[in-house]
């Protein structure tokens, strides 16, 4: 009875200690959104990381004079904490936090007394200074490799956004110009599939050429360079002929490009990140004919003429 009882504790100590491991976290798992909070829900060593750093919070919450200036600085922190995208990035931002927050206060340094002494002899002074000389060291220590720090991952992923949203912002006015009547983004069916044909025939060009042609990447990537350089060669005539040489000209081109940024932007972000399960990868998969539906329709309503024109009258600008 005592052997059995026996297991029955190291089963149930075993169990709570997997438990434990699988829960590593301040914070509810299911409930995770973010890279930062995923991660340190997936790896153990982050998880106990966190547990350390909430431990230590509320430990600098009780013992702070101003405990809402011990809050504002944890809010700012993971703002920044949720800008990593990297493990690397993520572990050092949890370490300087829990440096910082078990950090003690140093008292101010007192003022250390300079004691007179008598004048040393000549031979004496010699000695003390070829002994107080440091040795030179034997080899030049290499410079430590620059890491990039949470703060420079939200400066650039603020600086980001703030492009984007400017870009958005002429883009609305490109078409609210366009539905005036004042300029033409794309003359007709023709103009808006040519366009946004150019970048995806570069890139099937260069994968072409590599991958199953097996020619150089150089050589591919300069095929597929070539290639859309003469698509975007008419691109840019087909846009003088709509507009002429005038601003319009330049705002039309600036909409071709912005509409097909965000729309590229749009589809990397669905495929960069991997799916954890089949659910994600559908409702990726539905987000993505998504996005396309309304890119295709937004390009087609940007049109002037809604029709097809054949090749040759786009090329030569017959309309």
């Amino acid at each position: 009875m005592s052997r059995l009882s026996l297991g029955s504790s190291l089963m149930g100590l075993w169990l709570a200690l997997c438990a434990a491991q699988v829960s590593a976290a301040s914070f509810d798992c299911a409930k995770a959104v973010s890279f930062a909070e995923k991660a340190i829900c997936a790896q153990g060593a982050l998880g106990v990381l966190d547990e350390q750093l909430n431990a230590e919070y509320v430990r600098a919450l009780q013992n702070a004079a101003n405990p809402n200036q011990v809050r504002e600085a944890q809010r700012q922190w993971l703002r920044l904490r949720d800008n990593c995208t990297t493990g690397q990035c993520l572990s050092a931002s949890m370490s300087q936090r829990l440096s910082e927050l078990t950090q003690p206060v140093s008292p101010p340094a007192k003022p250390v007394a300079v004691a007179t002494s008598k004048p040393l002899e000549p031979s004496t002074a010699v000695s003390s200074q070829a002994s107080a000389m440091p040795a030179q060291p034997s080899a030049v220590a290499r410079p430590a490799a620059p890491v990039r720090s949470a703060a420079d991952d939200h400066q650039a992923v603020l600086n980001l956004k703030i492009a984007l949203f400017v870009m958005a912002v002429l883009l609305l006015i490109c078409v609210w110009l366009h539905h005036r009547g004042s300029m033409t983004i794309y003359q007709d069916y023709t103009d808006a599939l040519w366009t946004s044909l150019m970048p995806i025939l570069g890139i099937g060009t260069y994968f072409v050429c590599s991958a199953w042609l097996e020619i150089p990447k150089g050589y591919s990537a300069i095929a597929a360079g070539v290639l859309a350089s003469i698509m975007a060669v008419q691109v840019i005539v087909q846009t003088y002929r709509s507009n002429g040489l005038s601003l319009y000209f330049l705002l039309a081109l600036f909409a071709k490009i912005a509409l097909l940024t965000f729309y590229c932007l749009m589809m990397l972000l669905l495929f960069a990140s991997n799916a954890s399960n089949k659910r994600d990868a559908r409702r990726k998969r539905g987000w993505a004919v998504a996005v396309t539906t309304a890119f295709v329709f937004l390009s087609g309503w940007m049109c002037r003429h809604r029709q097809f024109s054949s090749i040759d009258d786009y090329i030569a600008g017959r309309t």
